[in-house]
């Protein structure tokens, strides 16, 4: 199809190719990348001549050729498309189509608008090029026609989302899109605008799929949406990922002031496929001039934190060579030349830096020059030397090759000596450059200092002295030499080593002097003479190296005070000899020490000291004999005194030899001693025995010996004996016996301890365990003596009778055993019973049945099963067991057994007479029975009445009582006359108890009636105008006999036209009847409407009784009355009655407008009250505002951990935010004991955790408040116990999770921090803290986790110290710590300021309630308001008059007796 259209402007021509695109293409577009499908390609050809001003010929173009519309940019540029369908209501369907235009490198391909296009500079600072910008991302097509004036800028599901997730923000303005929706779709008349497209499209009833190779994909379409985005960023863009965040930074250097501030500075960028780093040197391109430099840093700007894609950004460069330019720049990424080799960079750096200075030439003019590290005499002067500064490419230079001010070069010289305490400036000097002879120095003659020397040439600018230029170093020189000493001409003598000892060798060595007095090498012949008094000297030979030494000097000889080797006095030579005294054999007594005298001696017999000089005394002859040393270090002799010696058994006298030597002097030879052992005279044994007053016999007791003893008797007669060592007896002696100790008592009676008697002894009543009994003498060592008394039961008393169970039903066995036991007088069990205790055990009760009874003997005791009772009535039994002369009686509780039969309670004379219909004049009482005839309450047994008769039918009323008791009430459906039979069944599950059987005898009801008996005339003929013939009518009841007392509003007799085709007939003439009864009244008497009469005659009415005793006569009662026509008079009161209807509805509207206008104007006086703003409340109100600002704006401790996830859904926020701690300390360690847990994020779900777990690809660690454990605990500290207190804690402790204020989320918080916490209790210090946890382990509880305040820990296990124990600073959690709350002066304040806004709405609502009681009164005395008061007036006047005129209607009326005809009105 061809159309030929005329424009006469070229934006037209735009416009209509934009909106006909799908028309001339097809529905793949304008798509240049690939080939056109024929089976999609339009063939619609749309010619267009473009008229201009004349007279220039029209141009023709056919829009098919068009390339640069929007449509055909938007293809073309697009890089990936996401297709999609919405389905509505009906048959409404839109097809849409997102396409992706990636990031290249350093701009946007999303296409721009040709007729909306803005020159940019290239040096302008571009902050953010968002793409499609603010733009709507769809354009709506309709049947293939664009509807231009109806776009979509999102849905919910592609929309930008408001945090960064895993798609970065800006590639969400990366997209375009375009809508096909059908034609169920409306659209105005010009097709300019859709009716309601986009409010369908957003109906919550649209459904949205993925179309995906032209299969239709119901999935998840923002996650696909969002899944798709992320692969097209991945894939297309050509960002710069900025690497290596730095910090945020402000550009002064940017003129905008606004634009100068937040650049996140970066380390690295990624850029079209190449990795740039700070320090990596580029070249630039498009710049005046082109420079190379090294990366400082990346810029860009907004507000970043880690990695993040940029479209463009800066980069800091210093320019290279820095020797030569030291200066930054900043230019934009783009201009890094992306094409520039690293050798091309590397060289042009390097042509530049062979400018500057490299190298100090030296040279030395008279010779004699001085090389590197060599040695020179002291004295020697250094000659004159000159310098020449060369490049690398060995120029002579004087100045830096720079451009602008001149900067000159000097050369420094230094000469510095590395002396011990330091280094050493000799010589310092200045050389400037001369055109003759370049830079050179005088000679140095003041070198005689030895040691090391360094002589530092330096080339300094001229300008500031600076030694370096553009941070390198300008050329220096460095020679290292060193000064010697001379040659000798004096000597001292050296230090010989100290102490010198008799007969040690030692050497003496001799220092040599130079002329400035340094050490120097000796001469080579050289001979040296030794002397001293009263010792001989001798010596080995001479030793000449750097210091001459006469070596292996030795002195021989007894020793004085005046015997010097130089300044050094002799000292007695090494160990020799070891003397010990006494001589002779030493007597000790055992358990005391042995007293010896040691010497130690020289070769010479000189006493001799020596460090670690120890003399070791070891006692052969006996096991386990000590071992003692003497330190004679110091003085070369010692008393040694031994250990205390303590020989097991010495009885007689034992000889141990005592052996001396020098540990650490093998070549001095032992020394021997006798020891002769005497026994001890020490209490060594403890004797106790038990013997009666006046009796000889004697029972002595065995250390740990067990003792059989009647429980509850007493062990007494009971004495000691004390021996020595030797088995001699020991006296006693009340200084001996205070020492006796016994653990049964604290009551010792010191003068029967004193005769050797100890405290009687009272074995426990309870034949339970053993118990133990000590008896020790203390001295300066314990002797003890300890016996165990095991106590046996006593003769048997009594018998015990245990239940195992107490309630048992009759009949039925009792559960459980009864065990039977003989006991003492103290409840402990004997062994007296055997198995013939079954022969002698009688049991015995009421209704006992011993057939079924079982006594069977177990091992000390008797067991009696099958219990049973039979009959008699429920209640206690007592159970009485008898053995021998012993008897014990237990009570069981004997309840009814399970319920076998029906019994009717209170029964009544057969056959009950029972009038049918009626229900029983007493209920009858049924009682479930056990075998015995006992009530059985049995809950689970239903009972139920059944008639025998088939005739009979019942209505059954059971109430269920304690007993089960039933009421029975009779009814019949119909009646069935005679006696019947009723019969009670209970039925438990399938089981059957049957019941009593009551006979009934069924009689008739005299007053139910059940038919109507009609006598008239059946022959009587009638004419109009007759009156109908006497109608007799009489119910008779179910007995045949009339009913009496018949109400004659329930009879009424009909007459129609015609036959019935219904229960009553269309029309019909209502007759009243009058029946007549023996007393009665008759009323409402009426002649029918036109009775024939006189008005205003004088009529009678008779009344006459119809009997059927015709005997008895009765005389009629007259009733005289006046007739009247009332049926004009009546329409007159109608009339008058409908209009005194009209005027009480319109007084009682009016009435009721007035009450209520009285009521309101009531309400407004109460509310009203006169209220103002005066100047002290607005002062109070801003005073408080202000205060409350300035302490919430006051710096306090915050948590300035991020929390990303905040606010999202079912999240409740990382562990750090959602706790406030009071105190800084107990915040600082409760933050570090959690500094795990505080970046951990809490969530209401595992879905919700689960999803931050992948959207962190698993970095972000989550605890879901579903899966949290938690029992609500009030438990008290672990010092507390029922109430009370184990122990008096100190240091104030409390459970950490107390110490939490929660501002949110109470519930969800309680049950996090205590799982995260258990019961952690604070306490002020570490004392405090131990001191608490010994007090709770010592109570036999465990002790939880104790942090300080202080900030160490003590864990559950008790560990603490060391640094994982110890918190650090507050300032080094790096903000990982609670917040602080609000002062609570801020919650007072609070509540004020609401005190104080409840008052100003209370004073607005005042102001409104007075304006509206003025307007209330102005309305009140509006002339409406008084027109409606005089209507009301006059209404009531008209109603009195009307009320008056109906009563004079109704006078005549009132005479004596009268009747109207009234008209019957349908």
């Amino acid at each position: 199809t061809d159309a030929v259209l005329h424009f006469s402007k070229s934006c037209c021509l735009y416009n209509f190719r934009h909106s006909y695109h799908y028309y001339i293409h097809g529905v793949d577009g304008n798509d240049q990348k690939k080939k056109k499908i024929n089976d999609h390609v339009s063939n619609i050809d749309i010619q267009i001549s473009l008229l201009e001003r004349s007279p220039r010929v029209p141009r023709v173009m056919n829009l098919r050729e068009v390339d640069n519309d929007m449509q055909t940019l938007y293809i073309n540029s697009s890089f990936s498309t996401f297709e999609f369908k919405a389905t509505g209501a009906g048959d409404s369907l839109v097809e849409g189509l997102i396409r992706y235009h990636p990031f290249l490198y350093d701009q946007e391909t999303f296409p721009v608008d040709p007729y909306a296009l803005e020159d940019e500079d290239e040096d302008c600072v571009i902050l953010n090029s968002e793409a499609r910008g603010k733009r709507p991302i769809f354009e709506c097509f309709w049947n293939g026609r664009l509807i231009p004036y109806t776009t979509v800028s999102e849905f919910e599901w592609c929309a930008r989302p408001k945090k960064v997730g895993a798609v970065p923000l800006e590639c969400y303005n990366r997209i375009s899109g375009v809508l096909f929706a059908n034609d169920r779709f409306q659209v105005s008349t010009n097709k300019l605008t859709f009716m309601d497209l986009e409010l369908q499209l957003r109906d919550n009833n649209t459904i949205f799929t993925r179309v995906h190779n032209g299969q239709e994909l119901r999935v998840n379409i923002q996650r696909e949406f969002t899944n798709w985005l992320k692969d097209c960023h991945e894939r297309f863009d050509k960002q710069v990922m900025f690497q290596g965040f730095l910090g945020l930074t402000t550009r002064t250097d940017v003129a905008t002031k606004r634009l100068q501030s937040p650049w996140a500075q970066f380390h690295t960028i990624k850029w079209d496929g190449k990795t740039y780093k700070k320090g990596q040197c580029v070249k630039s391109v498009k710049t005046n001039p082109v420079f190379v430099g090294s990366i400082v840093k990346f810029l860009l700007y907004g507000e970043h934190e880690g990695d993040v894609y940029g479209t463009g950004g800066y980069v800091q460069i210093a320019l290279e060579p820095k020797e030569l330019y030291d200066e930054l720049r900043i230019i934009p990424i783009s201009k890094i030349d992306r094409l520039a080799a690293a050798a091309t960079i590397k060289k042009k750096i390097g042509d530049e830096l062979a400018k500057l200075p490299d190298q100090l030439r030296v040279t030395w003019p008279e010779g004699n020059a001085w090389t590197e590290s060599e040695a020179r005499p002291a004295g020697t002067p250094m000659g004159k030397r000159t310098l020449e500064i060369l490049n690398k490419k060995g120029d002579s230079m004087s100045r830096l090759p720079v451009t602008g001010t001149t900067k000159k070069l000097l050369i420094e010289l230094k000469v510095i000596w590395h002396s011990p305490k330091g280094d050493v400036q000799t010589n310092s000097h200045i050389g400037v450059h001369s055109s003759k002879w370049e830079y050179w120095f005088k000679p140095m003659e003041n070198l005689s200092k030895l040691g090391n020397y360094t002589l530092r040439l330096q080339t300094l600018l001229s300008d500031n002295s600076a030694s370096e230029w553009a941070g390198k170093t300008l050329p220096n020189h460095t020679l290292k030499f060193s000064i010697k000493e001379g040659e000798a001409v004096s000597f001292v003598l050296g230090i010989i080593s100290s102490p010198v000892h008799v007969g040690v060798p030692f050497s003496i060595p001799l220092d040599f002097r130079d002329e400035f007095d340094y050490p120097t090498q000796p001469p080579c012949d050289i001979k040296p003479q030794l002397e001293c008094s009263s010792l001989q000297l001798h010596y080995e030979g001479i030793a000449i190296g750097t210091t001459c030494v006469i070596k292996n000097v030795r002195a021989m000889g007894k020793i004085s005070h005046q015997n010097k080797v130089g300044s050094d006095v002799y000292l007695p030579g090494p160990p020799h000899t070891l003397v010990v005294l006494p001589e002779d054999v030493l007597s000790v007594e055992n358990r005391t020490p042995a007293n010896f005298r040691v010497q130690v001696h020289d070769e010479y017999q000189n006493i001799t000291t020596q460090p670690k000089l120890t003399v070791r005394c070891q006692l052969l002859g006996a096991p386990d004999l000590p071992v003692d040393v003497v330190d004679c270090s110091n003085t070369g002799s010692g008393a040694l005194l031994t250990k205390p010696l303590l020989l097991k058994t010495v009885n007689t006298e034992q000889i141990l030899t005592a052996k001396f030597n020098i540990p650490n002097h093998r070549t001095v030879a032992c020394v021997e001693r006798q020891l002769r052992v005497l026994p001890s005279s020490r209490i060594s044994r403890l004797e106790i025995y038990r013997q009666e007053e006046g009796s000889d016999d004697v029972m002595v007791l065995q250390n740990a010996e067990r003792i059989d003893w009647t429980a509850g008797d007493t062990l007494g007669s009971l004495r000691f004996r004390l021996y020595d060592e030797g088995n001699r007896l020991v006296s006693l002696r009340p200084k001996l016996t205070s020492m006796i100790k016994v653990n049964w008592t604290a009551d010792i009676n010191a003068e029967e301890l004193s005769q050797g008697k100890l405290p009687p002894l009272s074995v426990p009543s309870k034949a339970q365990r053993e118990h133990f009994y000590h008896v020790s003498f203390h001295d300066q060592h314990t002797v003890n003596f300890s016996f165990i008394i095991v106590p046996r039961p006593d003769e048997p008393e009594r018998l015990r009778v245990n239940l195992s169970e107490s309630t048992v039903k009759m009949g039925e066995i009792l559960s459980g055993n009864i065990y039977v036991e003989v006991v003492d007088q103290y409840g402990n069990k004997t062994d007296c019973l055997n198995a013939d205790i079954v022969k002698t055990l009688s049991v015995s009760a009421d209704g006992l049945d011993k057939s079924a009874l079982a006594v069977e003997w177990q091992v000390l005791y008797t067991q009696a099963s099958r219990v049973r009772f039979v009959g008699g009535a429920p209640g206690p039994r007592e159970l009485c067991f008898k053995y021998q002369d012993m008897k014990e009686f237990v009570r069981i509780e004997v309840t009814a057994g399970p319920p076998v039969q029906i019994k009717l309670l209170e029964k009544p004379e057969m056959p009950l007479q029972v009038v049918n219909g009626q229900g029983l004049d007493a209920p009858l009482v049924v009682q479930l029975c056990d075998e015995w005839g006992n009530p059985s309450p049995d809950q689970r047994i239903e009972i139920m009445m059944k008639a025998r008769s088939v005739n009979l039918s019942t209505l059954t009323l059971i109430k269920h009582t304690l007993f089960h008791f039933l009421s029975l009430s009779l009814a019949s459906s119909f009646f069935c006359r005679g006696v019947h039979q009723l019969e009670f069944l209970g039925s438990f599950g399938r089981k059957g108890i049957p019941g009593p059987v009551v006979k009934l005898n069924l009689i008739p009801d005299p007053n139910k009636p059940v038919e109507l008996s009609v006598k008239y005339d059946t022959a009587a003929t009638l004419h109009a105008g007759d009156i109908f013939p006497v109608f007799t009518v009489i119910v008779i009841s179910e007995e045949g006999t009339p009913v009496r007392n018949i109400c004659p509003a329930n009879l009424s007799m009909l007459l129609w036209k015609g036959t019935v085709s219904g229960s009553y007939p269309p029309s019909t003439s209502r007759f009243n009847p009058y029946i007549l009864k023996n007393a009665g009244k008759q009323t409402d008497l009426a002649l029918l409407e036109n009775s024939p009469g006189v008005d205003g005659a004088e009529y009678i009415l008779q009344f006459s009784p119809e009997i059927h005793q015709k005997s008895v006569p009765i005389t009629p009662y007259i009733l005289p009355f006046r007739f009247c026509n009332d049926a004009e008079r009546q329409k007159v009161v109608v009339s008058l009655s409908k209009k005194k209807d009209r005027l009480s509805q319109t007084v009682l509207m009016y009435r009721e407008f007035f009450d209520t206008n009285k009521q309101l104007t009531s309400e407004l006086e109460c509310r009203h009250c006169v209220f103002w703003f005066s100047s002290l409340f607005i002062d109070s109100f801003i005073h408080l505002f202000l205060l409350r600002s300035c302490i919430e704006n006051q710096p306090r401790r915050k948590c300035s951990i991020s929390d990303p996830f905040k606010g999202s859904p079912q999240v409740l926020g990382k562990v750090g935010h959602l706790a406030l701690v009071e105190d800084d300390d107990a915040a600082k360690v409760i933050s570090w004991h959690l500094l795990g847990d505080m970046d951990c994020v809490v969530t209401e779900t595992t879905s919700a955790a689960k999803r931050i777990y992948d959207d962190t690809q698993g970095r972000q660690q989550v605890i879901p408040l579903e899966t949290v454990f938690w029992r609500p605990n009030d438990r008290p500290l672990p010092h507390i116990r029922n109430g009370s207190p184990l122990f008096r804690p100190v240091g104030n402790p409390v459970f950490v999770k107390d110490m939490l204020i929660f501002p949110e989320h109470v519930e969800s918080c309680n049950k996090v921090f205590t799982s995260l916490l258990g019961d952690t209790i604070l306490i002020d210090d570490l004392d405090s803290a131990n001191h608490y946890r010994r007090g709770v382990v010592q109570n036999k509880m465990q002790c939880p986790t104790l942090l300080t305040r202080q900030g160490e820990r003590i864990r559950s296990n008790g560990k603490f110290g060391g640094l994982q124990n110890k918190a650090p600073s507050i300032e080094k959690l790096r903000g990982q710590v609670f917040g602080a709350p609000l002062p609570k002066e801020h919650n007072r304040i609070h509540h004020q300021i609401e005190l104080l806004q409840q008052c100003r709405v209370a004073m607005q609502k005042a102001s409104e309630v007075r304006v509206e009681y003025n307007s209330h009164l102005q309305y009140l005395q509006s002339p409406e308001m008084k027109q409606k008061q005089q209507d009301l007036q006059q209404q009531e006047l008209e109603l009195r008059e009307l009320e008056d005129t109906l009563g004079m209607c109704f006078l005549h009326f009132r005479a004596a007796y009268f009747l109207n005809a009234k008209p019957e009105f349908r």
